[in-house]
This record gives C-alpha cells, structure tokens and sequence, in this order.
C-alpha cells in the first residue's frame, strides 16, 4: 500500500487565497465546495454568507495538487516549520522552462518574499524559496532526479 501526501492548508478566507493562486502562481485544477447549511449547522458555524466559506478547495501548481479549506477552529498562524517543496527534472527542458516561469511570475507579482534567489546550489541543480502573502514557504528546486 502506498499513501499519497498532499499539502492541506487553511485559510482566514480560502476562496481569496484560490483566486490568488489562481492568478500570481498560475494555479489550475482551482475547486471550491463552500459550507453547506447543513454543514454548517453540523459544526456549530455561524449560517451567515456560507456561499464565501469554503468547506474543502484546492488547486494545482506544476502538477503538484494542494488542498485547502477555511479555518473553522482558529485563526491560522503562518510557520517556518513546514515548506512545499516543488521538485523539477533538470534533464526535461520543460520542467527547467516551468520552474523558472513559475519563479519569475511570482517574483514579478511582487506579492512574495523572496529568501533564496533562483541560483546554481554548492550541491548542484538550482533552487529558489519565497514565503507567500499568506506565509507559506515555496520551494523551487531543479535537479537530477533520483533512480
């Protein structure tokens, strides 16, 4: 049996963070299920403007799938503690041509932190991180895929 792993991340208002990604990473695959009443009567959820509350979203960047929700029990808090990591071939000339237009449109955006420029690494291939306008840490890495 193999599990597979995916990035849940919630959001003070989810369908915001979507349009963002969808606009300033290129995000596609973008869904949306909002809080139904009977979930929101299920969870103890205040029924007001459920049609801009999202139960369960997500989208795609370079193929990697990210799921997300609003956060119904806190506040989210940002962290350092966990990164995604976005793994590219070196040897495929359109995962190198993705990695460094999905650098440069978020760069250009302006609406990220830049922490390590797009460069060659001591322990070969090229990487980049940036901390996003809702604390999440990306990192962009393009090197020899492992047998």
């Amino acid at each position: 049996m193999t599990a597979k792993l995916y990035p849940y991340i919630t959001f003070t208002n989810a369908k915001e963070a979507l349009a963002y990604y969808q606009e300033i990473f290129g995000a596609t695959d973008v869904f949306r299920e909002p809080v139904s009443e009977d979930q929101a009567e299920y969870y103890g959820l205040l029924d007001t403007n459920l049609t801009d509350t999202t139960f369960h979203g997500g989208f795609s960047v370079a193929g990697t799938q990210v799921l997300c929700s609003d956060a119904f029990m806190a506040d989210p808090q940002p962290s350092s503690i966990i990164s995604i990591l976005l793994d590219f071939d070196e040897d495929d000339a359109d995962d190198v041509r993705t990695a460094q237009d999905l650098f440069k449109k978020v760069t250009d955006s302006e609406t990220v932190r830049v922490t390590l420029p797009y460069s060659t690494q001591t322990f070969g291939g090229k990487m980049a991180q940036f901390v996003d306008r809702y604390g999440i840490t990306w990192i962009i890495r393009v090197d020899e895929r492992e047998s």
